[in-house]
């Protein structure tokens, strides 16, 4: 019996590592290459839960600036698009507020099947739809007084992988 439950054990534990491993791997491969290509983008920020339109703009012009640092500048395009959805639950009883923070890329994009069809038939699909191309999501938990301090960190930690991942699809922009 006793063995049996040290092998149910080291069964289950081999079960665990594997899956994790799977997830932790898989993790971030989707898009690679997805931001090749891309320089210039529309933005979109939306703030739910405080109304508070001096730190939206601030937070918008941070998030302009820290993309134009290198060479990703914003236009009124339709795609490709950024967005960023800040979910605020600000508890002034609770000690504790939660918040949630979206940043993700947009782009059009054409089914596979559609692409090799289209290449068949020697005419460009007109099928376009639109896919998410980067995304990165962060959940935390913080006090009230440091609500928006803790969100611009988040927010800047957004931006920075953004920044790494469009640097590896576009190599020669480092120089």
């Amino acid at each position: 019996m006793k063995n049996q439950t040290k092998l149910l054990r080291l069964f289950l534990l081999f079960i665990l590592s594997v899956l994790i491993n799977n997830q932790v791997l898989a993790r971030g491969t989707w898009h690679h290459g997805n931001l090749k290509g891309i320089e210039d983008l529309s933005f979109r920020l939306n703030v739910r839960g405080i109304d508070d339109d001096v730190w939206e703009k601030r937070l918008s012009s941070f998030i302009e600036l820290r993309l134009l640092e290198h060479g990703i500048e914003f236009v009124d395009t339709q795609m490709p698009r950024m967005v960023v959805d800040i979910s605020i639950i600000d508890s002034r009883i609770d000690a504790v507020s939660s918040y949630l923070v979206m940043l993700s890329l947009y782009n059009y994009g054409v089914s596979e099947s559609e692409y090799y069809q289209s290449m068949a038939d020697t005419l460009i699909t007109k099928k376009l739809m639109t896919s998410k191309v980067f995304s990165r999501e962060i959940m935390g938990q913080t006090s009230s007084k440091k609500m928006h301090r803790d969100v611009e960190k988040v927010i800047n930690t957004m931006i920075s992988a953004y920044i790494d991942q469009w640097f590896k699809d576009n190599p020669l922009k480092q120089f």
